[in-house]
């Protein structure tokens, strides 16, 4: 993928991913790994960052959980919630993710 990825790039693949599963829930760790696999990160975001074993772009997942800044998130519109260990989507996320496009 060309350029930068941001985190706000990652909310909605974020949420499909979620969809897909069983009970709408998946693990930060295979969210990691189904958000590498869709959007095959290079350059700055496949770097290891400093002193940790994870790249820049698996940081910007990690930084998909609940921020308590006042920033318009997934989980501060209510369309998931954090479980302690990743995601689960609600039922205003499913409702959501029918309201847009196929394609996104």
């Amino acid at each position: 993928m060309a350029g930068r990825i941001t985190e706000s790039e990652l909310a909605i693949p974020a949420l499909r991913i979620a969809a897909g599963r069983t009970g709408g829930y998946i693990s930060t760790t295979d969210l990691i790994v189904e958000l590498t696999e869709w959007f095959e990160p290079d350059g700055e975001d496949a770097e290891i960052l400093d002193g940790r074993a994870d790249t820049k772009f698996s940081q910007k997942v990690r930084n998909l959980i609940p921020h308590r800044d006042g920033r318009k998130t997934i989980f501060t519109l209510g369309y998931a919630e954090y479980t302690g260990d990743g995601i689960k989507i609600t039922d205003a996320g499913r409702l959501f993710l029918k309201s847009l496009p196929d394609q996104e």
